[in-house]
């Protein structure tokens, strides 16, 4: 628009302030609801993969929640920022950290038994719901921790990818279960 100015860069920060809330929260919803529900699928159905991605997207949680706490506390107080932006990326490099060793652990223990998965409908539903949120929910909050110096909303994206990229791997893994019988990729968690 002719004559209109350029936000202030307080202004702008604010603006981005907001959006990483935004994407936040949207995290903390999305991770409440389908990270409970592929964990209780993932056990009943006995599909590891579908646990595992319970697993991630409540670790997402856990980072996503920390970060509100943090983007509030800049709202608030914008000069403790750097402060509330190291403890929260602590937070979110353990929750990183915790869901890769519970997969592992859980994936070694299946695999060491040999153990054969269940496949249902709701488990692929699940698997590919969380893909189509994941996904650009993990790409946005790498984009917006890149513009606003973030490390730990980028981290906290990584999780988000985690989440999307197993929930690739549990929809090949019950697809390859269901169509060739290959038990392996999806072992029933112990």
């Amino acid at each position: 628009m002719p004559g209109s100015h350029p936000p202030a860069p307080g202004q702008a920060r604010a603006g981005q302030i907001t959006a990483a809330l935004w994407l936040v929260w949207i995290s903390v919803g999305f991770g409440l609801l389908s990270g409970t529900v592929s964990v209780i699928i993932g056990l009943h159905g006995h599909s590891l993969s579908v646990l595992a991605i319970g697993l991630g997207v409540l670790a997402d949680v856990a980072g996503s929640a920390t970060l509100i706490w943090r983007f509030a506390a800049e709202r608030r107080q914008p000069g403790r920022s750097p402060a509330a932006e190291a403890r929260a990326a602590i937070v979110v490099a353990v929750a990183l950290a915790t869901a890769g060793a519970v997969i592992l652990a859980q994936a070694a223990a299946a695999l060491g038994t040999g153990s054969r998965p269940g496949t249902s409908n709701l488990a692929l539903i699940a698997a590919g719901v969380s893909l189509a949120v994941l996904t650009p929910l993990s790409c946005a909050k790498r984009r917006l921790g890149g513009q606003i110096a973030s490390r730990a909303l980028q981290g906290d994206g990584t999780l988000s990818g985690i989440g999307a990229a197993t929930s690739l791997f549990a929809l090949t893994a019950l697809a390859l279960y269901r169509t060739l019988g290959w038990w392996w990729p999806d072992p029933q968690p112990p």
